[in-house]
């Protein structure tokens, strides 16, 4: 049995030194909102992530939670799966559901997509496929399709603006619908 030269073992040993010491011993940045969850890729990756946003009092306004999400810091966004939206207000929750979802880190918008229902003290359901949601105002805006259901009544149309601060919304045009008094 032969064994390797003593310049050899050393070279080997500065070069695993020098790999070590280069290594990066911080973690990698986390988006900056409140996720929470079980770290799958590196720093990047989250299963039953959770949001939360508070009011000027400290309580709490916005709870977001997603099956999971995959945070890309290059594009400046975060990818949602199975995400489900709760706006706490003193006349009951508004409850926004879908299959997707993206945020932007920097306008904090929410863009969600696949089967998208919200539900709207105190018998309010509105279904389309996309819409986007800004948290900081409360406003739901599409150009899609949409349907608004309240007990029997419904209105179907194209585009929609909601306010859920305000408690208004406003189907933008090809508008048809039933109401049974």
């Amino acid at each position: 049995m032969r064994l390797p030269s003593p310049g050899f073992l050393l070279l080997s040993l500065g070069l695993a030194a020098a790999v070590w010491f280069s290594w990066p011993k911080h973690p990698l940045p986390l988006p900056h909102i409140d996720w929470h969850g079980q770290i799958r890729r590196g720093d990047q990756a989250a299963e039953d992530v959770i949001m939360r946003q508070y009011t000027a009092a400290g309580a709490l306004d916005l709870l977001a939670t997603a099956q999971t999400a995959w945070h890309d810091p290059e594009n400046h966004e975060t990818m949602l799966r199975g995400i489900t939206v709760q706006r706490f207000r003193a006349n009951g929750t508004m409850h926004l559901q879908a299959e997707h979802g993206q945020m932007d880190d920097r306008s904090r918008l929410l863009t969600l997509w696949g089967h998208v229902i919200a539900s709207m003290p105190p018998d309010t359901r509105l279904l389309t496929e996309r819409v986007h949601y800004d948290p900081r105002t409360g406003i739901i805006t599409t150009r899609q399709a949409v349907r608004l259901e309240r007990g029997a009544n419904w209105i179907t149309g194209v585009g929609l603006w909601a306010s859920v601060k305000a408690e208004q919304m406003n189907i933008l045009h090809d508008v048809q619908g039933v109401y049974a008094p």
